[in-house]
C-alpha cells in the first residue's frame, strides 16, 4: 500500500527497500540483494572512520547494568530496548552467513569511496553530528561492543556470532537515540557516492545470493522496529 511505502521512504529514500524482496524477480532481487553488500561495505567505512574520532574504551566488556543506563538515558520504555535487543537477535542469525561469505580481507575497503576529498569530507561531517546527537550512553555501550567484536574476529576478520549481535543491538539503540534527520543525513551523504552501480554487482558475484536476499529482509525488519522506537 501507498502508505507503508511513504513510511520506508522516509527512512531509507531508494527504490531498492520500497518494494518487498519476495515480490520482485530473480534479477531485480539479485540487483537489490547486491545492494546489501554496498551497505556493508558502508559500514565498513563508518567502523573505520568512527575509529579515527572516537576515543578507544577503557575496558572491552559490556555489564547489563550499562544497557539498563543506556535505556533509561533514552527515555525510552523497557519494552523498546526489549524490542530493539530481540530485533537485533534475529538479524544476526539471519544474515551471519551471510556476513561469513564475505571477504573482509580485500582491499576494496581500502578504496572506497573514491569520491575527492572534499565530498568524502562533507560525508565524514555529517557522520560526526550523529554521532553527537546519539544518546552519549548508548554510543558508549556502541563502542565497547565493536572493540569487544574485534577480539573475537577470527582468521577471515568475521567476529563471533553473539558479539555480532551485540553489535547490531548497540546500533539499533544508537540510530535509535538520534533523530531520524540525522540518520538521513548520513544515508543521503553516501547515497551520492552511486557505489552500488559497479561495486555492488561484483561483491554480489562473491555470496550467496539465497544469504544475501536472507540478510536483506532480516534487515529491513529489523529497521522498522528500530525506526518505530526513534525520537
Amino acid at each position: 500500500p501507498s502508505k507503508k511505502k511513504k513510511r520506508l521512504k522516509r527512512w531509507l529514500p531508494s527504490e531498492c527497500l520500497l518494494v518487498p524482496i519476495s515480490k520482485l524477480p530473480s534479477t531485480s532481487r539479485m540487483a537489490k540483494a547486491s545492494k546489501m553488500l554496498v551497505a556493508a561495505a558502508a559500514v565498513a567505512a563508518v567502523c573505520k572512520l568512527q575509529n579515527a574520532f572516537v576515543p578507544a574504551p577503557t575496558g572491552r566488556t559490556v555489564p547489563m547494568s550499562t544497557a539498563a543506563g543506556a535505556a533509561a538515558m533514552l527515555g525510552a520504555a523497557p519494552a523498546y530496548a526489549d524490542k530493539i535487543d530481540d530485533a537485533a537477535k534475529k538479524l544476526s542469525e539471519a544474515s551471519y552467513p551471510f556476513l561469513k561469505e564475505i571477504d573482509w580481507t580485500s582491499d576494496v575497503y581500502g578504496k572506497l569511496p573514491t569520491q575527492s576529498p572534499a565530498e568524502v569530507m562533507k560525508t565524514i561531517d555529517s557522520m560526526l553530528k550523529l554521532g553527537a546527537a546519539m544518546d552519549p550512553a548508548a554510543l558508549k555501550t556502541g563502542v565497547n561492543a565493536h572493540s569487544k567484536a574485534f577480539s573475537s574476529m577470527d582468521g577471515k576478520l568475521v567476529t563471533s556470532l553473539a558479539d555480532y549481535t551485540a553489535v547490531n543491538s548497540a546500533i539499533g539503540h544508537m540510530i535509535a537515540s538520534a533523530p531520524a534527520s540525522k540518520t538521513m543525513d548520513v544515508y543521503n551523504a553516501f547515497a551520492k557516492f552511486n557505489l552500488g552501480s559497479d561495486v555492488g554487482p561484483y561483491m554480489m558475484s562473491k555470496v550467496t545470493q539465497g544469504d544475501a536476499e536472507a540478510a536483506y529482509k532480516a534487515f529491513l525488519e529489523f529497521k522498522d522496529v528500530v525506526k518505530s522506537t526513534q525520537r
